[in-house]
């Protein structure tokens, strides 16, 4: 474990992994376990404490928050008690991520994104800057949201109702979207810029407009990248990063399916 030691506090009843690298001015409290490898920059803290902490401290006791080994925290990030991070994660700065939320392996967290609690994001999982996600929002593996996108859970604002939206796996949600209360996006959709998405999107489509309407099917979008007759699903032209990087979508497939 490394420091840079300047106003640094760490917990007793934290642990720490081998070779963590903590930056100035991070908190890190109770019951944070910080796997190896893993970088936290300046001014961050983890395991914020919930609510209760501030109105009853002497009986409070703070959730474990768990981050995964090969992690980096970009300054200034918050994470409350009570979540779960995957192996590799990698943040932007300042993004806050609220308690009870579970975020798988690989996932990119980008700058100014807010995470409200109980939610779920799948491995893989990019969430680009100034996104917001609402409590109970659950979000596949190999998803993409771009910035300036709002996931919003009140059917009927105000009230003590919370229906999140829920993604299918290798979506992607364009800029300056709005996912509507309780809506569900099936697997391998593309939802075009500044749509409103008010009702269920079923897998494969193309959806966009305000409200969000199906277009077509997105294996009938052409390549504007090179020969390709295709260029959706995305996963066959697409690989920097994934885990079929260099052996190509069917091959890695064909792995999973022997494990």
């Amino acid at each position: 474990m490394k420091f840079n030691n300047r106003n640094v506090w760490i917990s007793p009843a934290a642990k720490i992994g081998n070779n963590v690298k903590i930056g100035d001015n991070t908190t890190i409290y109770d019951n944070v376990i910080i796997g190896d490898n893993t970088v936290i920059s300046s001014d961050c803290i983890i395991g914020e404490p919930l609510y209760s902490y501030y109105k009853d401290i002497d009986n409070y006791v703070n959730p474990e928050t768990i981050i995964g080994k090969n992690s980096f925290i970009r300054s200034h990030c918050i994470f409350y008690a009570g979540s779960t991070f995957g192996a590799g994660l990698i943040t932007g700065h300042r993004a806050t991520i609220r308690e009870k939320s579970v975020i798988g392996d690989s996932c990119l967290i980008s700058t100014l994104v807010d995470i409200q609690g109980n939610c779920k994001i799948g491995n893989y999982s990019r969430i680009y800057s100034n996104v917001h996600i609402g409590e109970c929002t659950e979000i596949g593996d190999y998803v993409f949201i771009y910035p300036y996108t709002i996931f919003t859970n009140d059917p009927q604002p105000p009230s003590d109702v919370l229906s999140g939206a829920k993604v299918g796996d290798y979506s992607i949600i364009t800029i300056h979207c709005c996912v509507l209360p309780g809506v569900t996006i099936g697997t391998n959709c593309l939802i075009g810029a500044n749509s409103v998405i008010s009702r269920d999107i079923e897998n494969y489509s193309f959806a966009i407009g305000t409200p969000a309407k199906r277009i077509k099917d997105i294996r009938e979008i052409p390549s504007k990248k090179n020969a390709i007759e295709h260029y959706y699903p995305w996963q066959y032209n697409f690989e920097r990063g994934m885990p079929w990087e260099k052996i190509g979508f069917d091959e890695w497939q064909k792995t999973k399916e022997n494990d």
